[in-house]
């Protein structure tokens, strides 16, 4: 079987057909997972040269050694890979790879849009930047990558908000220790008056009134402090505006009760506090992507 992946030309954005010499034994195709492909499969070598993909790429290594090199600031270098090692590429990232002996891999490839849009972590505002790693021992990327394995070999039965809360999981893990996060998290740190502390107030106060209208007047006073002051400092530490930090919480919150049994959009948008279910739906499309009933009906499958 020929691998689902989408390699591109990194300097034409045409499609590459490099992937063409991976021979997949198993994969999740058939299945409705939008955004994700999960393979198994075997190749007598791999040439990628200045290629990209769209996804986060995760690739892990089985069955024997493998000797390789990568090129990296114009020059190679000589890698030797070990089953278990996990090699990260992150979306149009390039690469040019010389793999000219069998490798046998599990491959978890996820999309941007769906990668980033189902990670719980606040991300507004933070321009976050990813590099390629190789060799990684990560026992948990590893485990969450045979969940996905056993979730492909099961045909899906746990619905779509079993996957979801996967790429959760995976989303969370790898940006908080893959990436520039806390280096940007602690640069709006040192430049806002207001600390984590603060932040959690504001958070427990959030969702204790997640049904009810609240105001920047509200969060102010429960850090008794005036209204400007607020808007200014809390936009240098979370890089949003309280309305757009407060919208991305009931946004989050409207998907976790979109995923039970027997909901009802209109009143999950009344619940939440939004003024109708037209503003909701607009609000968490634009959001995640996708309609609340979409979401719902991933769910299901």
């Amino acid at each position: 079987m020929k691998s689902s992946l989408k390699f591109f030309d990194f300097e034409s954005n045409i499609l590459s057909d490099c992937g063409e010499v991976l021979d997949i034994e198993f994969s999740n195709q058939g299945l409705n997972w939008p955004g994700v492909v999960i393979e198994k499969g075997t190749s007598p070598h791999f040439y990628p040269q200045n290629v990209y993909t769209p996804y986060f790429y995760f690739a892990l290594a089985l069955e024997k050694d493998l000797s390789w090199s990568v090129e990296q600031d114009g020059s190679f270098s000589e890698l030797k890979t070990s089953p278990g090692n996990i090699w990260i590429n992150p979306p149009k990232t390039p690469f040019t790879h010389d793999i000219s002996e069998p490798c046998y891999f599990v491959i978890l490839a996820i999309e941007e849009q769906e990668f980033l849009s189902n990670c719980p972590i606040n991300l507004e505002g933070i321009e976050l930047q990813f590099l390629n790693n190789y060799n990684v021992l990560d026992e948990t990327i590893k485990g969450i990558m045979e969940l996905f394995m056993l979730e492909a070999k099961a045909k899906g039965r746990n619905g779509g908000a079993y996957l979801i809360n996967l790429i959760s999981l995976l989303s969370t893990h790898y940006v908080q220790n893959y990436s520039n996060f806390y280096d940007q998290k602690n640069k709006q740190l040192s430049s806002s008056k207001f600390d984590h502390q603060q932040v959690s107030q504001i958070d427990q106060y959030i969702d204790d009134n997640i049904s009810s209208h609240i105001s920047v007047d509200d969060l102010a006073d429960l850090l008794k402090c005036s209204k400007f002051y607020f808007l200014r400092e809390f936009k240098k530490l979370m890089g949003v505006t309280p309305y757009q930090y407060l919208m991305t919480k009931r946004l989050e919150h409207a998907k976790m009760l979109l995923s039970g049994e027997s909901v009802n959009i209109a009143v999950t948008a009344h619940d939440l506090g939004f003024n109708d279910q037209s503003h909701f739906t607009r609000a968490f499309k634009n959001h995640f992507g996708i309609t609340p009933g979409q979401f719902i009906k991933q769910g299901q499958f």
